[in-house]
């Protein structure tokens, strides 16, 4: 199972199918331990629309956690809180989607099953202003995205 992306929007429900999902670790200069997911989607929606029907978007998401330490052997199943998208100590995003432009995902809850051989099973969902109207004048919309997520260099973190 790849994934799904879903947008539920003040006027219905946007659903693109995950084309490629990859997570990636670093270890900061502070020892602690940055791990990110990152999902591009199919252009071809699965649900859609009237508003963005027609535009043939492929909109991606990016979601960044902290750790102390990250053994995969002994990951497990863990689930993350991340109230603001922004952080404002780092002054970047840790919780982003893109559609017609980067935006900050706030009250994200997220979910990480370590499955094995580099594949975490990621659940995600956040609330962000609606795609079309960035006046922030219509009801927030619900992000949630749900997949397999590939950590290529797993080998070294076991």
């Amino acid at each position: 199972m790849m994934g799904t992306m879903t947008l539920k929007r003040f006027n219905g429900t946007e659903k693109f199918k995950l084309l490629e999902s990859r997570a990636y670790v670093v270890r900061r200069a502070d020892e602690t331990i940055m791990m990110w997911f990152e999902t591009e989607t199919d252009s071809q929606a699965i649900m859609s629309v009237e508003d963005t029907a027609n535009f043939a978007m492929n909109p991606n998401a990016e979601v960044t956690i902290y750790l102390d330490k990250l053994v995969l052997n002994e990951f497990g199943t863990r689930s993350f809180e991340l109230s603001q998208g922004y952080n404002e100590e780092n002054k970047d995003l840790d919780a982003r989607l893109y559609y017609f432009e980067h935006q900050d995902v706030d009250e994200n809850l997220i979910n990480l099953e370590y499955r094995g051989n580099g594949v975490f099973f990621l659940q995600w969902s956040g609330t962000t202003i609606d795609i079309s109207y960035y006046d922030d004048s219509k009801p927030k919309t619900i992000l949630e995205i749900e997949g397999d997520f590939f950590l290529e260099e797993y080998t070294s973190w076991e």
